[in-house]
């Protein structure tokens, strides 16, 4: 598959804008606009990039939720009447 200059720019601003990575996103706008991308065009791909990251993340809610809803075992404490029989000296 080929893709045209136009086309790379753009994803690579996507990429970018979504992963917050500013060095990267600085680089890809300045090729954008050295590739022909309006002003207009290039905002309007970090917008829906913004957008996609603010969407929420059904499988990390999911895990985070289930994770913070079992139980952890609590280390125990030795005392002299905890009837564990592993008191120690």
């Amino acid at each position: 598959m080929s893709l045209d200059q136009r086309t790379v720019v753009a994803a690579q601003i996507s990429a970018a804008a979504a992963c917050n990575a500013l060095a990267a996103l600085r680089l890809a706008i300045t090729e954008g606009l050295e590739a022909g991308l309006s002003k207009e065009e290039i905002q309007e791909v970090v917008n829906l990039a913004k957008n996609v990251q603010q969407q929420p993340i059904s499988h990390v809610t999911h895990l985070t939720d289930q994770m913070l809803r079992e139980q952890k075992k609590k280390p125990h404490v030795h005392s002299p009447n905890c009837g564990c029989g592993e008191h120690h000296s």
